[in-house]
């Protein structure tokens, strides 16, 4: 029996250790965070653009990879409180498309474009943001439960930063929403 509260014991006081040690290169990366970056790649993969279900009558899927151009954002870290300020026009998003399916057709040059902010499609301006198990950026407010979601840094040095962001929102984005839009994007911001 006392064998197994050593054991017990044991387990416990790792787990403390471990979610100290998280806790510390998170605090860590925060602080590598902190200043401004721009905006110098994005690209996407997996893309799929398509009824919610299989069972709808009009099912459709198109299947892309996407690239920015014209780059024009800015992101900006600061401390005490942690505030995220994002400016610039954002980027001109062009998708590539693979594959169609369903009731759709497209012809000529497949491709969708059009100009995209990259406030609040990625990341929420505004004050709140903190780094959890050292790898991910929440969209964070003190006593909101809204931390679900984040880009996962990817690369994190003096003078670049790289980030995965996985997208699922209404397609489009505005008007009649006619299906679902997912994809995960990489970008790469560099220190200004």
């Amino acid at each position: 029996m006392n064998k197994i509260y050593f054991l017990l014991l044991i387990v416990i006081l790792s787990a403390c250790q471990t979610s100290e040690d998280i806790e510390s290169v998170s605090e860590e990366v925060s602080s590598q965070l902190i200043g401004p970056w721009e905006l110098v790649e994005i690209t996407s993969e997996e893309g799929r653009i398509g009824s919610s279900t299989a069972s709808d009558p009009n099912y459709f899927e198109i299947l892309y990879t996407g690239e920015g151009t014209n780059l024009d954002t800015q992101l900006t870290f600061t401390e005490n409180p942690n505030a995220l300020d994002i400016s610039g026009e954002g980027f001109y998003y062009v998708r590539a498309i693979t594959e169609v399916s369903g009731n759709i057709e497209i012809s000529g040059d497949p491709k969708i474009e059009e100009q995209w902010t990259f406030a609040y499609d990625f990341l929420a301006p505004g004050r709140g943001w903190k780094v959890e198990e050292g790898k991910f950026i929440f969209d964070h407010v003190e006593g909101s439960l809204r931390v679900d979601y984040g880009p996962e840094i990817l690369e994190l040095n003096e003078t670049a930063l790289k980030l995965k962001i996985k997208y699922n929102k209404d397609y489009p984005k505005t008007g009649l929403h006619i299906g679902q839009e997912t994809c995960i994007f990489y970008c790469t911001l560099h220190r200004i």
